[in-house]
């Protein structure tokens, strides 16, 4: 069957995620949503619990945090935990051309979250997906600022295993996937970027990178925002143009924060890119989650948190 092009696009960033959405516990942590201006833009935020700051940077690049607030609420039992939409998507409002979405200003706006939102000197990164992107190269800026760094389902930092993840991932999709997405493409609503039409588009793009199918037609229930179905390829084409053929693998070595690496077995982005990042990283651990695809959160919880909650106990005792 033909291969969609603009479905094959997204999946070359390999990245891109899904916003699903759990039962609502009745009662939780104290929260606090805000917007804070930075150049060009204004940010969203939520804060959400107390203790010591996770700042969370969701994948994409071209989508929002919506996807990640509820399944990462466990988090908010022990610490701070800072949602925020990336500038033009979501909540979040920017003027759309290169001086404003850069890779630059994303790791700016980290910072400025840290110091507005955070208020400390120092913070954990939480990223999913391409997430790892700034977030790596923010370790790399300014390492004092961190106290650790946690990579969920991470993309690679350049291109070695791009033929690798691109095979697997159109291996796992199916049949009816493949027609939807062609089906899908073809309406006037995907063209005028109509939230419907996208979502599910993207429900059809990712249900393949769960390790259970199933799991993703009981769980996914995609919500974007208006904003993010509307600019959130024109966003994402703005930010990746400078950075084609970007790779900083030989940069690793450089990162020097303690590193948490956590890869769900049956993740279409291959093991072995992940084996080869905790092993250029100075202080890393890798902890690999059977039964879980590339949304380790949604689909492992039971084996997702311990391996957050041992992280972020070491780094709070001084560990190592």
């Amino acid at each position: 069957m033909r291969r969609s092009r603009t479905a094959a696009g997204l999946l070359s960033l390999s990245a891109l995620a899904a916003g699903c959405e759990p039962p609502a516990p009745a009662s939780g942590p104290p929260t606090l949503a805000g917007s804070l201006s930075v150049y060009q833009a204004e940010l969203f935020y939520q804060k959400v619990g107390l203790g010591d700051p996770v700042v969370v940077v969701n994948g994409g690049p071209g989508l929002d945090h919506s996807y990640l607030r509820p399944w990462l609420g466990p988090l908010a039992e022990t610490h701070q935990v800072i949602f925020y939409d990336q500038r033009g998507l979501g909540a979040s409002n920017a003027v759309l051309d290169a001086t404003s979405i850069s890779m630059e200003r994303y790791l700016t706006d980290i910072d400025r979250i840290r110091a507005r939102v955070a208020g400390e000197e120092q913070f954990t990164l939480l990223a999913h997906s391409w997430g790892a992107i700034p977030a790596l190269l923010y370790a790399l800026e300014r390492p004092e600022r961190l106290t650790g760094l946690i990579l969920v389902s991470p993309v690679e930092p350049g291109s070695r295993f791009r033929d690798q993840t691109d095979g697997n991932q159109l291996a796992r999709r199916d049949s009816g996937d493949v027609a939807a997405l062609d089906s899908i493409q073809r309406t006037p609503a995907f063209a005028a970027r109509d939230t419907a039409a996208m979502n599910r588009l993207f429900f059809h793009v990712f249900r393949g990178t769960f390790a259970d199918a199933g799991v993703a037609d009981s769980l996914l229930r995609l919500s974007l925002h208006e904003r993010t179905a509307r600019q959130g390829q024109q966003v994402a084409a703005l930010l990746m143009a400078p950075l084609r053929g970007f790779d900083f693998w030989d940069r690793l070595g450089d990162v020097a924060v303690p590193v948490l690496i956590v890869h769900g077995a049956e993740d279409p982005i291959p093991v072995e890119m992940v084996e080869a990042m905790n092993e250029a990283l100075p202080d890393s651990r890798l902890a690999r989650i059977a039964g879980s695809g590339h949304f380790p959160f949604i689909e492992q919880p039971a084996r997702f948190w311990p391996a957050i909650r041992d992280f972020l106990g070491a780094r709070a005792e001084g560990g190592p």
